[in-house]
């Protein structure tokens, strides 16, 4: 079974994060809930694919090897990030087209209750939270391309002679008598 997430998949999601990243909003007068809903969506989309791909690579756990375990440790990282940064925006959508939570914000600061231009202000900063998160998916994602390009390592051999281990076992741990809550 040939991997679902070869090195040249891993480096082209990773340039397509960075592309979205890239069209980022950088002020708060960019903010669109249009595109909000987009860029929400593409992270859904690169969430669907992922899962799809790990989906198919596990039909058969037991034919799944250690290398290509190790490629998927690090995509579910990075499957993790962008699961984090679309929280990011989907808080940031929450901001733009509600405002703030007016329960919490009407006692306090009623004048800021139905500020969009805050409210966009806010989901900027949310952008670049997101991005940030984003940006760690893409090293995630960049590392296991480059781990998916070295020659498998071949597991060590087993001597010929079953000598006694120059490692000596592990003794038992002693049993604690104190419990911690």
């Amino acid at each position: 079974m040939a991997s679902a997430f070869t090195t040249s998949a891993c480096a082209g999601l990773a340039r397509q994060i960075d592309a979205l990243v890239a069209e980022f909003p950088a002020t708060a007068a960019e903010v669109s809930v249009p595109d909000l809903l987009d860029d929400i969506g593409m992270l859904n989309h690169h969430l669907n694919h992922i899962a799809e791909r790990m989906r198919q690579s596990f039909a058969e756990p037991d034919k799944v090897g250690l290398a290509e375990r190790t490629v998927f440790a690090g995509v579910a990282e990075a499957a993790e990030r962008i699961a984090s940064a679309q929280r990011h925006l989907t808080s940031a959508l929450a901001h733009v087209t509600s405002g703030f939570r007016k329960e919490l914000m009407l006692h306090t600061h009623p004048h800021l209750v139905n500020d969009p231009a805050l409210a966009r202000t806010i989901a900027v900063e949310k952008y670049a939270e997101a991005a940030e998160r984003l940006r760690k998916a893409t090293r995630w994602l960049d590392s296991t391309a480059r781990v998916g390009q070295r020659p498998s390592t071949a597991p060590p051999r087993v001597r010929a002679s079953q000598a006694v281990s120059a490692v000596p076992a592990r003794r038992p741990r002693p049993v604690s008598t104190m419990h911690f809550l």
